[in-house]
């Protein structure tokens, strides 16, 4: 009984026992106000996609909620939009901004670059000394969703990586339609066992009337892991109009892919779909051997070539049935071409030869220096032998 009651008096005691904080105090977050561009666009009427300079005015607020005067320091601006910040995290930010007295001086403007989708402003004092690591966003921004163009062309088409990066690499997009405005569609060119390729097209009419033409980055392999199917699961065919895709971007060894895709159809449409409504490919000029940008213009899009001699098999052929052909510069530069498991052509009857006609799609191996070109008939029908 003493015990029990000494135990009792000692808990009665401990409880008793408090001790009392100071309260979090200082900025705790940045308020970022829109002043400009006065409309921010709607999910139905969204903005103009592209660069655009918005206007701000930043603040820094503390536990209250109030203008916190004893902040002085830089803070970091950035653009969330399409699944990640532009530039990323940690890298230099497209603008900082000055705040004295725990506000900006009166209104800023940002340079963005070009946007897409929902997006807005991620502030962030984090790189300076004595940092707070409060953070603040704008008001949402809604700007048109990207084309095909805009994932395939480079910033610069004479950058060093040119051939090998996406201005939308690492984003999640959504593509829902085509560029062009009167007869402007999007066409499937080429179904293979891991995906598709789609061009936006611009057609004679509103209908798709054939012929459909198309111009340079106008063209995406969406890589689907397995036989490509649309949202309900239906297959698709080459020459099927579709209303838009969504997934990720990402590159391999040069090659700009959309991955874990979902595509969209009219349900139906590829009893509809007509060859016809794929664009003529390209013929592969000799010159583009030296002017390697002309390929990565044609990049997921079908080129043809012509009269081209078929080079001896070497171990490219025994180890990847990859076999070459000779557009004019020898079998050193050659355009590869490979058709196993779509066409029953045989290259080994046909070393040294000339060859009519080969189409394909394009699809490059760039890694740094190391250029390869190869191109992917869809079936017998896009070789011609002699």
């Amino acid at each position: 009984m003493k015990a029990a009651g000494l135990i009792l008096a000692v808990a009665v005691a401990a409880a008793g026992c408090t001790d009392t904080l100071p309260g979090v105090e200082g900025t705790q977050s940045l308020l970022v106000d829109l002043i400009g561009p006065a409309d921010p666009g709607t999910p139905d009427a969204p903005l103009p996609a592209g660069a655009i300079t918005v206007t701000v005015q930043v603040t820094a607020l503390d536990e209250q909620g109030e203008t916190d005067t004893s902040f002085a320091g830089d803070v970091d601006v950035y653009v969330q939009f399409l699944g990640s910040l532009t530039p990323e995290l940690g890298g230099a930010p497209l603008a900082r901004i000055a705040l004295a007295g725990g506000q900006s001086a009166g209104s800023v403007d940002v340079a963005l670059p070009s946007v897409f989708g929902p997006a807005f402003l991620w502030v962030e004092d984090g790189s300076r000394d004595g940092a707070t690591y409060a953070t603040g966003t704008s008001p949402t921004l809604w700007f048109s969703d990207p084309h095909l163009e805009d994932i395939s062309r480079p910033d610069d088409e004479a950058a060093l990586d040119a051939l090998s990066s996406s201005p939308l690499e690492e984003k999640q997009l959504n593509v829902s339609g085509s560029r062009h405005a009167t007869g402007g569609k999007l066409v499937v060119t080429g179904v293979y066992a891991q995906g598709y390729t789609v061009s936006d097209v611009q057609c004679a009419d509103d209908a798709g009337t054939p012929p459909c033409v198309t111009g340079d980055y106008d063209h995406v392999l969406v890589f689907t892991f397995s036989r490509p199917r649309d949202e309900r699961g239906d297959d698709l065919v080459v020459g099927q109009f579709i209303n838009g895709f969504a997934g990720a971007v990402q590159e391999f060894n040069g090659l700009t892919e959309i991955s874990f895709p979902q595509t969209f159809t009219d349900e139906g449409s590829a009893a509809d779909a007509d060859p016809a409504h794929v664009p003529v490919p390209d013929v592969v000029q000799e010159s583009w051997l030296t002017d390697i940008i002309e390929f990565e213009r044609r990049e997921s899009t079908l080129i043809a070539v012509e009269g081209a001699t078929l080079c001896e098999l070497d171990e490219d052929y025994a180890d990847y049935k990859q076999w070459k052909l000779d557009v004019g510069r020898g079998c050193g530069s050659p355009i590869n071409v490979i058709t196993a498991g779509v066409a029953e052509f045989d290259p080994t009857g046909y070393v040294g030869m000339t060859i009519p006609r080969v189409v394909g799609t394009l699809q490059p191996v760039n890694i740094g220096s190391f250029n390869v070109w190869i191109i992917k008939p869809r079936s017998d029908d896009d070789i011609v032998a002699p």
